[in-house]
């Protein structure tokens, strides 16, 4: 989700590709990337864009950058990046679908068969083909999003605070018996797949340092966390391609939450979804972890984009602003996400 008015500010990026070795002094690491990448994890510098996050990359040799979007279910190429990517296009008759509702565009199909972030390379790389957002230089004129499938499937750790990506050595791939030694836990000796006991170590590091874990679900292919907003239990979407953080308007007024009407219009993949209203509520909870004067934008949400009536059903999405402010680190291998309030 992303936000269009009648002016905005136009943000310049600039292409870096780092790699996070050590010796060259590319990239200060903190005690977890130093960590990280003393068990083997290779990685990426983020480039802040305004509120989105951007990873350098090459595409069969092309320079590009992708916004991180835990919200995508998928790596997204933009059509106006196919050409420049070297890429081509399988066209499909699905129509995209957005968080507002379905477009009259379609979907296509691309494979980057070579995908260089940082110092890690990867092959055969699927990505859907979408139609580019409109005023994309405010956005930093991304190529594309990565998306969550992509950032399960490669291990990644995802750093706000620093900046930085890392991804795994090892796939994680526990759903199809791929299991590593085993590990002591609480409750005994567990075997655990390729990944997890640096993940122990990594909950370890944070803890120590002020974060709270909160752990997170894949539900119909999106990362959901548990909430409470305004006193009312939910289920959130994390989106880290959300500009703001959004509250369905039906979820809003169950809350007793009430909004600023503005002139501010969200925009999905294909589709705008109208002005929206601002609101600033007493309390929003990330799982036990309490975010003091809570605030939302609030709009009308695709009924079937948030599984309205179904055990999926979220109230909408906790966005990028949230999430930045209060330094979220994401381990995709756990699927544990880590916040800590500002100032620490």
């Amino acid at each position: 989700m992303r936000l269009t008015a009648a002016r905005g500010s136009v943000f310049a990026t600039v292409i870096l590709l780092l790699t996070l070795d050590g010796v060259d002094g590319a990239v200060m690491l903190d005690t977890l990337g130093l960590y990280l990448t003393k068990n083997g994890y290779g990685g990426a510098q983020l480039i802040r864009v305004g509120n989105f996050y951007h990873v350098p990359i090459n595409s069969n040799g092309k320079p590009a950058n992708l916004i991180i979007d835990t919200g995508s279910p998928a790596t997204l190429i933009f059509r106006s990046s196919i050409k420049a990517l070297g890429l081509t296009e399988l066209k499909t008759s699905a129509q995209v679908r957005s968080l507002f509702g379905q477009s009259r565009e379609f979907y296509g199909t691309a494979t980057i068969k070579e995908l260089t972030a940082g110092n890690c390379r990867f092959t055969s790389v699927p990505a859907a083909v979408v139609p580019a957002l409109s005023y994309s230089n405010r956005y930093g004129n991304p190529s594309g999003v990565l998306g969550l499938r992509e950032l399960l499937r490669f291990g990644a750790v995802l750093d706000l605070p620093h900046q930085l990506i890392y991804f795994s050595p090892s796939r994680p791939r526990i759903e199809t018996g791929d299991m590593a030694r085993l590990i002591k836990t609480k409750t005994g000796w567990k075997p655990a797949a390729p990944g997890t006991e640096v993940s122990q170590t990594m909950r370890s590091i944070l803890t120590e340092q002020g974060w709270i874990p909160i752990g997170f679900s894949i539900s119909r292919r999106h990362l959901r966390v548990p909430g409470t907003v305004n006193g009312v239990s939910c289920y959130l979407t994390v989106d880290t391609g959300a500009y703001l953080t959004m509250l369905d308007a039906d979820f809003a007024k169950r809350a007793r939450i009430g909004g600023v009407r503005t002139h501010i219009s969200a925009e999905g993949i294909g589709r705008s979804g109208g002005d929206i209203s601002l609101a600033v509520f007493p309390s929003l909870r990330i799982g036990n972890y309490e975010i003091k004067r809570g605030s939302a934008t609030i709009g009308i949400l695709d009924p079937e984009a948030i599984g309205r009536g179904t055990d999926s059903e979220v109230a909408g999405l906790l966005g990028i602003e949230h999430l930045a402010m209060n330094s979220a680190i994401f381990d995709f291998v756990t699927r544990t996400m880590y916040l800590r309030p500002p100032g620490r």
